[in-house]
């Protein structure tokens, strides 16, 4: 019996002090010219996507990075969007659970921003770089 708890007691001490295991999987950068965001076709009819292009409340030149967050298995949890607006704030966005990333890559003579795509886990999502 005490062979037990004192397993179950040294089990519990490396469960505890063991590391989370936050890396990111994979980066790398693109020169893009427009990002889609669409929900995941369970969504409401009436949800609409974020857009993000040259003009509008979207602009792209706001746009720093997005991470595409997944767990453990490897499961898409959801994506971060990490940005800075003129306000000099930046913002970490975390739309949770499946959802459409669309990236249009832009021509040599368009307009461009260059971002950091990632992937990450959901330990690393927890630091706000």
């Amino acid at each position: 019996m005490r062979q037990k708890i004192g397993l179950l007691v040294l089990l519990g001490l490396f469960l505890i002090t063991a590391p989370a295991g936050a890396e990111v999987l994979h980066a790398e950068e693109k020169e893009v010219y427009a990002v889609y965001i669409v929900p995941a076709p369970k969504a409401f009819p009436t949800e609409l996507g974020y857009v993000i292009t040259s003009f509008g409340p979207g602009n792209i030149n706001f746009l720093e990075r997005i991470d595409l967050v997944v767990d453990r298995e490897g499961r898409v949890q959801g994506l971060q969007v990490v940005y800075t607006p003129p306000d000099g704030f930046r913002r970490h966005v975390f739309l949770a659970g499946n959802r459409s990333l669309i990236i249009q890559e832009a021509r040599p003579e368009s307009l461009k921003k260059r971002i950091l795509l990632r992937v990450i886990t959901t330990e690393e999502l927890n630091r706000l770089d």
